[in-house]
Formats: structure tokens, C-alpha cells, sequence
């Protein structure tokens, strides 16, 4: 579905509290495991800038905060936020800025600790997965061990098909940090920030910081998760959802 220039999907529309959820780059169905919160919820999920139904754009950091300010404003109501990875690093800048739009956030596998050294080795190794994402057969692979029901995967391997290298770069290198994002210090919403055990010391140390800058922001390391925690541990993200959201 499109709301002006931007795509969506929703579920569960007919339930009164709204959750939009951001998903991580590449992932239009990074949270194809928490549309069964659809019974209780109206689950909105926009297509980020360069992805999924948005192949037509490439990724900018300004322009997509700028776009779900618009449609989030159009939906006339105070909405919960859900992001992961790059949707979590959209999340977190989001909410900091238009903190009026939101009644709570939940940023997961959030990478906001950057230097120049680790955003260069970032893009290589994103630069390397591109070039297999375009070979059907091994994205579709990549897609069921991320846990993508046989539909989902069959639109992933055709949207990432039309995925550009300039969006993958983009989506890498966009500017988000804790240094570049101050107004987080001053945010009054509830915040979880979320990290698996096994993910990257950097990315562990953005939900460790972020907790420190906000006396309104908690956050958890699940021991046995790596950068899959809506995926691979969707009971348990599933219940802090409703336990957040209320």
C-alpha cells in the first residue's frame, strides 16, 4: 500500500494502538515474526528508501527521516516504535528528534558507536554480500536462515534484485551516531534498547551508552542472540513488545 510517495505494509488494521516498525536493511520482513501481534495491534511496516516496493529510491538518511515524519504525522495519532538494525538506527534518530509522534521505542541491534575505521570494514563486508544477494538461488538461502516464511523469501530474492549498490553504501555510512543525534539526551519517551550476546562489541556498546544518556532508556543483552532477535528469539521479543506497547 502507498501513502504518497511511501510504501507500506500493515496488518491488524482494524486494531485501535498502532506499532510501526522499521526493519533492517535488505529485510522488508525483518519482523515477519511479530505479525501474529497483528490480533491485538495495527502493525504498520514502511518500506525504507532503496528497499523492498522503494527500489525505485536510493537510501538517504535526511530524506527517509523526513518521509516518516510526514506519513507518521498523517496517521494522526501517537504510535509505538519498533526498529531493527538499520531501522533501530532510524528509530533511534527518530524518536530523539520527533519525540511529540511517539508513546514509546524499542531500538534493537541499534550501531551507533562508528569510527571511520569500522564503517570502512562495514562496507566492505556489505559490499560482498550485495554481490550474493544477486545470485537468486543463494539469496533465497540467505532469506530462509533469516527465518523468512516461503512467500516472504520469494518477494526478498525479487526485491533485492533491484537493490542498488549506492543504497547499500548509503544505508552504511549514514550519519547516525550517538555523537550526531544530541537531542537523545533530552528524550522523555520510555526506551528499550536491545543487543544479542553475539553481536559485535560496537553494537553491544550502543544499547550500553544509549542507557547512560537517558534516565528513560533501559536495555538488555540476550546472552544467546546474535543479530536475529526478532527472528531467532521472537517468543520472548514478542512478549517485551506487549509488555512495552501495553
Amino acid at each position: 500500500m502507498g501513502a504518497g510517495s511511501m510504501y507500506y505494509d500493515e496488518y491488524g488494521k482494524e486494531n485501535e494502538k498502532i506499532i510501526v516498525m522499521l526493519h533492517g536493511a535488505n529485510f522488508v520482513h525483518s519482523f515477519g515474526k511479530q505479525y501474529q501481534l497483528a490480533d491485538r495491534y495495527h502493525i504498520i511496516v514502511p518500506h525504507l528508501m532503496g528497499y523492498g516496493n522503494e527500489t525505485d529510491k536510493i537510501f538517504n538518511a535526511d530524506e527517509q527521516i523526513n518521509e516518516l515524519v510526514g506519513f507518521i504525522s498523517s496517521l494522526e495519532k501517537k504510535v509505538a516504535l519498533v526498529g531493527f538494525s538499520l531501522g533501530a538506527q532510524i528509530g533511534f534518530r527518530l524518536a530523539a528528534e520527533h519525540q511529540e509522534l511517539f508513546t514509546c521505542a524499542i531500538v534493537v541491534s541499534p550501531w551507533l558507536c562508528k569510527n571511520k575505521e569500522t564503517t570502512e570494514q562495514v562496507l566492505k563486508e556489505n559490499e560482498k554480500q550485495f554481490a550474493l544477494f544477486k545470485k537468486k538461488w543463494l539469496c533465497s538461502l540467505i532469506g530462509l536462515m533469516n527465518g523468512l516464511p516461503k512467500e516472504q523469501r520469494k518477494e526478498f530474492v525479487e526485491q533485492m534484485q533491484k537493490v542498488s549498490i549506492d543504497t547499500v553504501r548509503n544505508s552504511v555510512d549514514n550519519g547516525i551516531t550517538l555523537e550526531s543525534v544530541s537531542s537523545f539526551e533530552n528524550l522523555t519517551i520510555p526506551v528499550m534498547a536491545l543487543a544479542g550476546g553475539k553481536e559485535q562489541d560496537v553494537v553491544k556498546n550502543s544499547v550500553i551508552k544509549m542507557s547512560r544518556l537517558n534516565k528513560y532508556c533501559s536495555y538488555e543483552i540476550w546472552d544467546k542472540a546474535a543479530h536475529n532477535i526478532p527472528a531467532i528469539c521472537a517468543k520472548q521479543f514478542n512478549e517485551l513488545i506487549c509488555k512495552i506497547v501495553g
